[in-house]
């Protein structure tokens, strides 16, 4: 699952709010791309899967949360291994914080993005789902104590969730969100797709719900342009846990995937972890 969306998201990056021409002429799963802005984010993960191993670490360590546990953690993961990709916003709070407290003084929490949302898929492999919401939400309110912000994080982990406890069965994946979240929402995807939180969701959960092939899966998110790594990274870590999907992925996203300390081995060691604890 981690693996799968710092695949999606590394390669995602190299398309990042690029023009749909140059997205047209060069998503075609054949190799990695520069980042328009950050020219060291180059096969290498952002910081949406920073903040997922944030999340994912605090998921094997301690299963009683709350703000000040979860941005421990995220100042802690951001601080050995500094990267680029966050917005300025909590790039310049995580820079400036020495742990969670400081953090959670100098963020500013009000934001509707889908930060909280890129960060929470791993959640979805709790399997009592109040405590799965419950996750979401105390990890949300670090940075993005809004209603939106709360409520996307929770789309996330519950479409995990719903393809980890093979719920098909019973419900429809939108059914299953709308019925958990008492929400009557219609998924749609609007290109080029925005940062926001209920339109990355949309796109995302619309997405996934269709899928029958991850490589498939992540050429099209892309080809929809906009915040193409979150999106991207999101699609590949709910499918990679979707039975009935055809989870092959070009083999050069594998291998030339960042493996440095923080990188394809490791990100292969949270895995197995999660597997262990949510077997």
């Amino acid at each position: 699952m981690i693996l799968e969306a710092a695949i999606g998201d590394a390669y995602g990056a190299g398309f990042e709010f690029q023009e749909l021409d140059y997205i047209i002429k060069n998503n075609h799963l054949t190799q990695y791309h520069k980042h328009g802005m950050y020219t060291e984010i180059y096969k290498r993960y952002t910081d949406d899967t920073q903040m997922a191993i944030a999340i994912t670490e605090l998921l094997l360590e301690d299963d009683n949360w709350n703000e000040v546990k979860v941005a421990d953690k995220f100042v802690e993961v951001f601080h050995r291994d500094k990267r680029r990709g966050y917005s300025d916003r909590v790039y310049n709070a995580l820079d400036a914080s020495k742990n969670g407290t400081d953090f959670l003084k100098i963020i500013d929490n009000r934001s509707s993005g889908n930060g909280s949302a890129m960060r929470a898929y791993s959640i979805g492999l709790v399997k009592d789902v109040n405590q799965l919401l419950d996750f979401c939400e105390i990890q949300a309110k670090t940075s993005h104590l809004t209603a939106e912000g709360i409520s996307c994080a929770k789309r996330i982990a519950l479409a995990v969730h719903f393809y980890k406890y093979k719920l098909g069965d019973k419900s429809s994946l939108v059914d299953f969100i709308n019925d958990t979240l008492k929400e009557k929402e219609v998924y749609q995807v609007t290109s080029p797709i925005d940062m926001h939180g209920y339109f990355t969701t949309q796109a995302v959960i619309k997405m996934v719900s269709e899928a029958d092939s991850m490589q498939d899966c992540l050429k099209r998110g892309i080809d929809y342009g906009g915040d193409t790594d979150t999106v991207a990274a999101l699609c590949m870590a709910i499918l990679s846990q979707k039975d009935n999907c055809e989870k092959t992925l070009p083999k050069f996203l594998y291998d030339e995937l960042e493996n440095g300390t923080y990188g394809r081995d490791f990100l292969i060691s949270l895995d197995l972890k999660l597997k262990e604890k949510f077997h």
